[in-house]
């Protein structure tokens, strides 16, 4: 027996998450005073320095891997454990971010939606909405057939 994915998963997965971690990957390597200025309000005094770097190069490192498993392994692979498998593996990393962008948040008052800048909105909407797509997918929600092939 087999099991359909609906198209949405497919299309998030396959074709969304690629090219959105891989804007992530150029972002983390090429624009990294960019990047943080994005998550720091104007008038946040800091530095980057090399602990900022190496930070970001694990951030693309991790991107680099959801582009492997999204646009690599899934097409690779017709069995669904293996899609559960990657999602969840990804999923560790949507709330890994999440879980720092609340902390950052947290201890500069910005937690309260109207406190957040226009690259907080994008970042987090990205993220939260393939964390939610994720989560439907590991439920299982919308899907036809019980088999471990993909149809």
């Amino acid at each position: 027996m087999t099991t359909r994915i609906p198209a949405i998963y497919k299309g998030v997965f396959l074709y969304w998450d690629p090219p959105c971690a891989l804007w992530g990957v150029g972002m983390c390597l090429f624009t990294r005073d960019f990047l943080l200025n994005t998550f720091f309000p104007s008038g946040h005094a800091y530095t980057r320095d090399a602990a900022h770097d190496i930070l970001l190069y694990h951030q693309a490192g991790a991107l680099i891997g959801t582009i492997v498993l999204n646009a690599g392994l899934l097409r690779y692979t017709k069995d669904i454990g293996v899609w559960k498998f990657a999602q969840a593996a990804i999923l560790s990393i949507d709330l890994a971010i999440l879980a720092g962008l609340a902390e950052v948040f947290g201890r500069e008052g910005r937690l309260a939606p109207s406190a957040w800048q226009a690259g907080d909105w994008v970042g987090i909407a990205i993220t939260v909405g393939v964390l939610l797509v994720r989560l439907a997918f590991l439920a299982g929600v919308g899907f036809q057939g019980k088999g471990s092939k993909i149809e």
